[in-house]
């Protein structure tokens, strides 16, 4: 039976905030300085040689969609640092090519553009928001078949009053991409989140692949997908959750290892539901909220990540990450 809980939640809060409005969550944001040729430093995208983006390339600033459109283009896999200045709106999708830094400027972003790296490598998105990208352009950011992909202090949302399936994913990650690394970044307002694989029918090309990491992440008034994982090896840590129906999905032989995470009105925090094999999981002290974790028991430990990594506690996390993640870096 599916949860009572998280309809009934989720229903008012898309009569009661049509609209998200960023300014009135009360996050104090922590402002942290960065460079544009900032590499990953950490979690899966640190592995198989690590990922650069386009340090080392060409800088260029970019304020519209046709400025942005060709200095990502497929046909120069060149590094390049593509620095977003102001809001770029359109209704289309933009494919991009491997050795890229896609980074904002404070407040810059994408409303309506989906941006997709299909057959990719080496590709890095900072501090960028995107919003209300439609379903017919995809997600906000589509990661297919492409490897070593760092997506860091990124903000995703649309809304939740429109039909479930009138946006897509806010990221998505499938078709056997590897070594990815999703960090400080905040998902909001948005009915089906992220997910990693596809398809429960896409097993020949996920298996031993999609190694991901989710990091540092905040999710707030999410219908499910925190994320949904297929296939995949994900390490999910330091990360708070509130206002959920379905958070981590585990699925199709999947295998997650969850800690130091914090959650707060999520009916199900930790599950495997919903396709035609189970998945794994192994959590280490995560605050699930006074709800349970209804996974199975999985083989990965603590040890598992072939990368060192920072725990906060779960105590800390809601105190922590929030201030922490979304688009707030400053060069």
């Amino acid at each position: 039976m599916k949860p009572i809980f998280s309809l009934t939640a989720l229903l008012a809060l898309a009569t009661a905030t049509p609209t998200p409005t960023r300014d009135s969550e009360e996050r104090v944001h922590l402002a942290k300085r960065a460079t544009v040729s900032d590499k990953a430093d950490l979690g899966y995208a640190t592995q198989n040689g690590g990922t650069t983006g386009g340090s080392g390339g060409t800088v260029t600033t970019v304020s519209t969609l046709a400025q942005f459109t060709a200095a990502v283009s497929e046909k120069n896999t060149a590094p390049a640092i593509v620095v977003i200045k102001g809001v770029i709106s359109g209704n289309e999708k933009v494919r991009v090519a491997s050795n890229k830094t896609i980074i904002g400027l404070p407040g810059a972003g994408f409303n309506g553009v989906g941006l997709h790296f299909r057959r990719q490598s080496n590709l890095i998105l900072r501090n960028i928001v995107s919003s209300f990208v439609e379903a017919d352009n995809g997600d906000g950011l589509t990661i297919e078949a492409s490897s070593n992909v760092w997506v860091d202090h990124c903000e995703f949302y649309s809304d939740l009053v429109s039909d479930k399936d009138f946006y897509d994913g806010l990221v998505d990650v499938s078709h056997g991409s590897e070594w990815v690394t999703i960090s400080h970044t905040y998902f909001h307002d948005h009915w089906k989140s992220s997910l990693v694989g596809h398809s429960d029918s896409n097993g020949s090309q996920d298996s031993g692949h999609l190694h991901i990491t989710y990091a540092n992440n905040y999710w707030k008034n999410c219908g499910s997908r925190g994320p949904l994982v297929r296939f995949g090896t994900a390490h999910i840590y330091n990360s708070y959750y509130e206002n959920m129906s379905t958070a981590i999905n585990t699925r199709m032989g999947a295998q997650v290892l969850v800690q130091s995470n914090a959650f707060k009105n999520v009916t199900e925090p930790l599950l495997s539901k919903y396709s035609k094999q189970v998945g794994y999981a192994v959590e280490i002290d995560n605050d699930f909220g006074g709800a349970s974790n209804t996974a199975p028991s999985g083989t990965l430990t603590a040890n598992s990540p072939p990368y060192s990594y920072s725990l906060l506690g779960s105590s800390n996390v809601a105190a922590t990450v929030p201030k922490q993640a979304g688009a707030i870096l400053s060069f």
